[in-house]
């Protein structure tokens, strides 16, 4: 049982106080050595002032001027003023303005909440994610310390798990949704106890002086397998300090850990009082982002890998946008779209590799389209989409070495393209080359693992092989990702009746023929089942 440290009369305890060294070093030790233990990130506003987003401090101070300027003039003596305790608020502590955030904010924009809400949106909107977000975006997607704890209205984190964790988390902002904030989820959760900015945010005295009944149970299953690691949060709210002082010392698990920006100098006696009743420990240290980046270090965060995920992540998303506009632009006949994405002929000197795909596909003369693709190719020699098409070109006008030579090129200028991958091993295999069509094909299945179109293909591959057990499961892999595709229903009918399987080949060429009923290559396969079925038939009359 963890005991807190006893007061002596007349003695004044202080918290333990932890070097930033030492710090990281436990971080580091739990994280390695004690599988079970996780940590939770609780953010306030100052973790957020490096991605250009004003403070409590900052906002308090603007909102305080509004108060003094619509009753004075410019010339007052606002320092004056502001040391009287001009609104007459308890405790007041005119140096500390984000000590009374909650009552300066309704003070301003008294009678017209709606302009204090505009007010936070404005403070929000030009927010983006700094270094200190994308180092714990790393660390909430890919360490088992998924979870974060704000009274912050804005978006940061769930934009950084996004942009820089390659995953989406689950974002909990409202109490009504409490409930859903799983200890264990297996993507990040982030928690908002004061709601977020688009679900009428917690902003006034009353709203921030308790906590939400509905937040007080799932907060303490929370801390039964999280260590909170406290950062940028000043305690000035009555909601989620008095949660934690109501907590008893074996209702956290480990020990608390409240960093602090040394520079501002120590927390304020409620938050050493917290830390000594939890046996929790201060640590002095830097801004958000160079803590973010020293806690991501002894937990494993790698910049290099971390750019190198963020561009490969991008360079997807651009690419699949820009497969879509050539798709659309093949099967649309709606000429107006066509207009849309039609290249700009005077600005070529610009093109990326979908303008010159397009202007290939306004062509239907094999001559010219290989010209283009030429020239395309000269100005962007390095384009797996470019090259890959053109190996496809080379390919279906039976060109096949100069096809191969070309998906060479293709797979090297971006090796794991599964498409240039799958579509090369489809050459092989068409040219006899199975074993070699074979090694393309599972890599291009291990990049792309539900890439129905290859499984099916593969299936083939394996039939031919007499590998029957391994064909059939690809068969039926690729059904699964598209139960709707008559052509691998076909495929798999076909195997069946090839392995004399008849009736359950008769079962799935129906579903074939309900898809696409006038398919001459189902109906010839319906016609072979049938043939069988009647032949069993009469060997056993």
């Amino acid at each position: 049982m963890k005991k807190p440290q006893v007061q002596k009369k007349n003695e004044k305890i202080e918290p333990r106080t932890w070097s930033l060294k030492g710090f990281l070093h436990e971080i580091k030790r739990i994280h390695n050595d004690i599988e079970d233990r996780r940590f939770a990130f609780i953010l306030g506003a100052g973790a957020s002032i490096n991605s250009n987003i004003k403070g409590a401090a900052t906002l308090a101070k603007e909102w305080m001027e509004i108060i003094y300027h619509r009753e004075h003039e410019p010339t007052s003596d606002y320092q004056n003023w502001l040391k009287s305790n001009p609104l007459k608020f308890k405790d007041w502590e005119p140096n500390n303005l984000a000590k009374h955030y909650p009552q300066i904010f309704e003070k301003c924009f008294e009678g017209d909440h709606d302009s204090g809400y505009a007010a936070l949106e404005k403070a929000i909107k030009d927010g983006k994610p700094s270094l200190g977000y994308a180092v714990l975006a790393w660390i909430l997607s890919s360490t088992r310390h998924r979870m974060v704890i704000t009274t912050n209205f804005d978006n940061l984190v769930a934009d950084a798990v996004s942009i820089y964790g390659g995953t989406y988390p689950h974002v909990i902002g409202h109490e009504s949704l409490a409930s859903y904030a799983k200890p264990l989820s297996r993507r990040p959760i982030v928690a908002k106890i004061h709601r977020d900015l688009f679900t009428d945010p917690i902003n006034t005295c009353e709203g921030t002086s308790s906590l939400e009944q509905s937040w007080n149970q799932t907060l303490k299953n929370i801390f039964r397998f999280y260590t909170p690691v406290f950062i940028g949060y000043g305690g000035n709210d009555g909601s989620l300090m008095d949660f934690l002082q109501s907590l008893d010392t074996e209702e956290i698990s480990g020990q608390p850990f409240w960093c602090y920006y040394a520079p501002d100098g120590a927390p304020n006696d409620t938050i050493k009082q917290l830390m000594i009743e939890h046996n929790g420990v201060l640590v002095p240290g830097m801004g958000f982002d160079e803590l973010m980046l020293k806690m991501g270090e002894v937990v494993g965060f790698d910049r290099h890998k971390q750019i190198t995920e963020i561009k490969n992540n991008s360079a997807q998303l651009i690419n699949q946008i820009q497969e879509q506009m050539l798709s659309l632009n093949k099967e649309t006949q709606d000429d107006d779209v066509k207009k849309i994405l039609k290249p700009q002929e005077n600005e070529k000197q610009n093109w990326g590799w979908l303008d010159w795909q397009l202007k290939i596909n306004e062509t239907s003369d094999k001559e010219e389209q290989e010209t283009l693709y030429k020239e395309a190719i000269e100005a962007l020699p390095e384009s797996y989409q470019l090259l890959g098409n053109y190996a496809n070109f080379l390919s279906h006008h039976g060109h096949f070495e100069k096809a191969e030579e070309t998906y060479h090129l293709a797979i090297n200028a971006s090796p794991k393209q599964a498409k240039n991958l799958g579509n090369y091993a489809n050459l092989l295999s068409k040219q006899g080359k199975l074993k070699d069509a074979e090694q393309y094909y599972l890599r291009a299945i291990k990049i792309e693992p539900d890439y129905a179109d290859f499984l099916g293909n593969y299936a083939i591959l394996l039939e031919e092989q007499a590998h029957f057990e391994k064909a059939e499961h690809y068969y039926r892999r690729a059904i699964e990702i598209e139960p709707n595709n008559a052509d691998f229903l076909g495929n798999y009918a076909d195997f069946l009746t090839n392995t004399e399987r008849f009736e359950e080949a008769n079962n799935i060429i129906q579903q074939a023929l309900a898809i696409e009923p006038n398919d001459e290559r189902l109906l010839n396969i319906k016609e072979a089942i049938q043939s069988n079925l009647n032949q069993l038939e009469e060997e056993t009359a």
